[in-house]
Order: structure tokens, then C-alpha cells, then sequence
């Protein structure tokens, strides 16, 4: 069931769904042949589209979320609105703890939440937001200095 897209225009909702749906085609999925596409929308009203990738290493693969705003970040756009998400399932899939984690990342940089939208094959949306999904990760007065003292092994 559709929820409140949050003062985002349904052709919006529609759009960035679109374009999430084509470019999944384009996933680069020989292991798991699991194809996932995603479009971010950015203040400006760019969307930039991203699908998943996998290597016979695991590490290796990109999510299509960040794939895609990867794309954004090339073209300079780094201030989004809302992330579409789909996926070969017929339930809609949201998006990843690492991708939350490093959307998260772009959201405080300019207290923003990102809209989310997830669609699965059967057409059922989940329409969300990234501070609904993610109450964790780090606190936003975090500093690279405490993530990197918090790997440092103590001798205590």
C-alpha cells in the first residue's frame, strides 16, 4: 500500500522508479543473478541512476544504491531528496545497512532525510524515509579522528 510520498510530486515517485527499473536491466549479477536497480533525485531535480555489481570477490560488489549515487557524486550533485529502489523480488527489498550507513553520511552534511522509496515486482511500494530506517550508525558529532581511535588496539 502506497504511504504519503512526503512532499515529493507522485510523477516524481513515478519517474525515479522508472529509471530504477531500466537501468536494474543493466546489473552486472553472474554469481547471484540477482538484479538490483536504483535512482537518486537530487535538490536540483537531477536523477541519477545506479544498478548492483558483483566479483568473484565479495568485497568487490557495489550496491546500486551507492552505485548511483556514486553517478551523482561524479556530476558534482551530493544534496539528495529521495533514493527509488528495485530489485528481481516480487516484495519490495530496501536498501542495505551499508547503504544506509553511507546515505546517512550525505543526509547530515545538510540535515536532510532522504525520502525512500522500494517497489517490488507485484507493484507494492514501501515509501519510507532514511531516518526511519536507520537509528543507528554513527552519532552526527562523530569525527574521523573518533572512528579512527576507536580502531586503534589498546594495551590496557
Amino acid at each position: 500500500m502506497d504511504q504519503p510520498s512526503r512532499g515529493l510530486p507522485q510523477w516524481d515517485l513515478d519517474k525515479l522508479l522508472d529509471v530504477a527499473k531500466v537501468v536494474r536491466d543493466n546489473a552486472s549479477v553472474p554469481l547471484s543473478r540477482f538484479r538490483v536497480g536504483a535512482a537518486v533525485l537530487t535538490k536540483g531535480g537531477a536523477i541519477f541512476e545506479g544498478c548492483n555489481t558483483e566479483c568473484l570477490i565479495p568485497v568487490l560488489g557495489v550496491c546500486a544504491e551507492r552505485n548511483a549515487i556514486n553517478h551523482a557524486l561524479i556530476h558534482g550533485y551530493s544534496d539528495f531528496l529521495a533514493v527509488a529502489v528495485v530489485s528481481d523480488l516480487y516484495a519490495p527489498l530496501l536498501p542495505c545497512g551499508t547503504c544506509l550507513q553511507y546515505m546517512q553520511e550525505f543526509a547530515r552534511q545538510k540535515s536532510r532525510d532522504i525520502l525512500i522509496i522500494a517497489e517490488g515486482r507485484s507493484g507494492e511500494r514501501v515509501i519510507t524515509s532514511l531516518d526511519e530506517l536507520f537509528r543507528g550508525g554513527f552519532p552526527p558529532e562523530t569525527s574521523v579522528k573518533d572512528i579512527q581511535e576507536s580502531f586503534r588496539w589498546s594495551s590496557d
